[in-house]
């Protein structure tokens, strides 16, 4: 299946049978926004049930926390994140459509022979007619009097003389010559820094200004609005920049944000943790929950979206060990992603290049997803150095070092994985302090959610069509288990009942499927939302207390007394 149907041909899906629906629909829906169904939300939580198991029951050197979404603004400044958490923005004049710029394409031209020469046009794409009429007279009363344009039903065409690409590294601009309607005139000249809006392929675009990522908000009784109106009026007219600077001023103190990240509650609660549970490095602390980012671009369903659900992990390590450890959990956290999937080749990870990384990041790799429209990140393994705790001790005057009586080379590290010079010496003093670096593992939960979606989402091919299997992992299938009656009658009911009951105290999510549909197509019903396994109730049953297992991607069938379903189905679970 292309691409494009296979995307649309899973959003319907999930829709259709309970997994996604967009948010606040009846009332016109939410941009970016969805609301996870009874399967989704079960799927959603299976997941983050599986990395939290990974992370932190499965573990020694691991503990959980829990902390609070709403972030004082001194937290995110010391961080960064009120300073440098902007994406540039740009606007289209044409569509009005906001991107980012080094996410967008360069332009295209079209070139064709006419009369011994070039003649170049620059193709503009309107969504339809209409609004390419449109466009056509904002383009010619507007932006550009006077310039040559032709239009061919939705496409626009700009009648071009030359392009003259921006020069990498240096202050000089781009520039697009415009032919005008009267050749005796001079071209029309345009901005062009490289990059046009995406989709349409439009010039026409604002320079590019700062967008903040993160959602403000206010903790105080009074409106905020009343505040900025009363601040406002109490200065005499004078430029924007002295009015914003007083409104700031005024609204500072009771200025917070919902949190951008999850780490940054981790970070302010690295010394209770180290004092409370007697911890010392190397050890993490995992944390899941919400995060917000006011997303310039919202796309692909759930990829991105305003509203999202982090996995992370801040391991905090001796800095002589930190490299071996952020080699640890690259190799750890990909055998993760792949224990769950049906196609390893989809899963891959790529290291940041050196003008990827963040300021203070010394290496960072992400996991990707091959989704329908290209590899996706679904993970990101940074090594953050000792950044983040040396901002909040700057800012707070808190020391957040840790005393260690006894250096040394963790007894979890391979002999020879670190290089001894690099660990402190007796002659060093004792005891010895250090800030432990931070290896940090993110995973976005939302898209954990869609690329596993993708992955097992297989069409079947049948003589009156195909179709879906979901093939997800048994631990990650919303339901576990359907116990199926032949005919819903009562007198099967009873021991569906026993059946079902069983298999709940086992704490396996199961349902009773007791439509009057033809057995096969309950049995593809719950194909279709990756129920692994079916327990088929039927007349005999009654008579001799066995029942039939099907299992989802085989098709095997096994006849079994129905006390054993349970036990059966709780070691599958357990060794898968």
């Amino acid at each position: 299946m292309a691409s494009a149907p296979r995307f649309r041909a899973l959003l319907d899906l999930c829709k259709r049978r309970g997994f996604l629906f967009p948010s606040a629909e009846i009332h016109g829906g939410l941009r970016g926004a969805y609301d996870y169904g009874p399967l989704g939300a079960e799927l959603k939580r299976n997941i983050a049930n599986e990395w939290w198991s990974y992370s932190v029951y499965q573990r020694s050197d691991v503990v959980g926390l829990d902390t609070s979404i709403i972030t004082p603004h001194n937290v995110l400044k010391a961080s960064g994140h009120v300073d440098e958490f902007t994406d540039a923005l740009v606007d289209c004049l044409l569509s009005k459509e906001r991107f980012r710029p080094d996410k967008a394409p360069k332009l295209t031209v079209v070139e064709t022979p006419k009369d011994g020469d070039l003649d170049l046009k620059i193709p503009i794409m309107a969504p339809d007619k209409t609004i390419a009429k449109q466009w056509v007279t904002t383009i010619a009363e507007q932006l550009v009097p006077g310039a040559v344009v032709s239009r061919h039903k939705s496409d626009i065409f700009l009648h071009a003389e030359r392009v003259v690409e921006p020069v990498e590294g240096s202050n000089a601009e781009g520039k697009i010559f415009l032919k005008r309607t009267d050749p005796n005139m001079q071209p029309i000249t345009i901005s062009y820094n490289g990059y046009v809006a995406p989709g349409s392929n439009s010039p026409f675009l604002t320079a590019s200004r700062p967008f903040d990522l993160m959602f403000k908000t206010f903790l105080d009784p009074i409106d905020p609005i009343d505040r900025v109106i009363q601040t406002t009026l109490s200065h005499p007219p004078s430029s924007t920049t002295t009015v914003r600077s007083a409104v700031d001023t005024v609204l500072r103190p009771s200025m917070v944000y919902l949190r951008p990240e999850t780490a940054q509650g981790v970070f302010i609660n690295y010394h209770n943790v180290l004092r409370t549970m007697k911890s010392r490095p190397p050890f993490g602390i995992a944390q899941m929950g919400k995060s917000f980012r006011n997303e310039i671009r919202l796309e692909h369903a759930i990829f991105r979206t305003p509203e999202f659900e982090q996995l992370e992990l801040e391991y905090f390590v001796p800095p002589w060990e930190s490299s071996y450890w952020f080699g640890y959990w690259r190799q750890e956290r990909f055998a993760w992603w792949l224990r769950y999937a049906n196609d390893p080749a989809r899963f891959r990870t790529r290291d940041h290049t050196s003008d990827e990384l963040a300021h203070y990041a010394q290496g960072c790799m992400d996991i990707e997803y091959e989704f329908p429209w290209g590899w996706g990140e679904v993970e990101g393994v940074a090594h953050r150095g000792d950044y983040d705790l040396k901002q909040h001790a700057r800012a707070t005057g808190e020391r957040l070092d840790f005393v260690d009586e006894s250096p040394g080379v963790s007894e979890s590290v391979p002999a020879g994985a670190i290089a001894l010079e690099t660990v402190p010496k007796m002659e060093d003093g004792w005891p010895v302090r250090y800030v432990p670096h931070v290896v940090e593992s993110s995973c976005g939960l939302n898209r954990s959610m869609l690329a596993y979606l993708f992955d097992a989402f297989d069409e079947v091919p049948e003589e009156t069509g195909s179709r879906i299997v979901m093939r997800l992992h048994p631990r990650l299938a919303p339901v576990k288990c359907a116990v199926i009656p032949l005919i819903p009658r009562p007198e099967l009911m009873e021991l569906v009942g026993l059946v079902a009951g069983s298999l709940r105290r086992e704490r396996v999510n199961t349902v009773v499927e007791a439509q009057n549909l033809k057995i096969g197509k309950r049995y593809y019903r719950h194909d279709e939302i990756g129920t692994p396994w079916c327990v088929t109730v039927d007349f005999e049953s009654v008579k001799d207390g066995k029942v039939t297992i099907r299992e989802r991607d085989s098709g095997e069938q096994m006849r079994v007394r129905w006390e054993e379903v349970r036990e059966i189905i709780r070691d599958r679970l357990n060794t898968d």
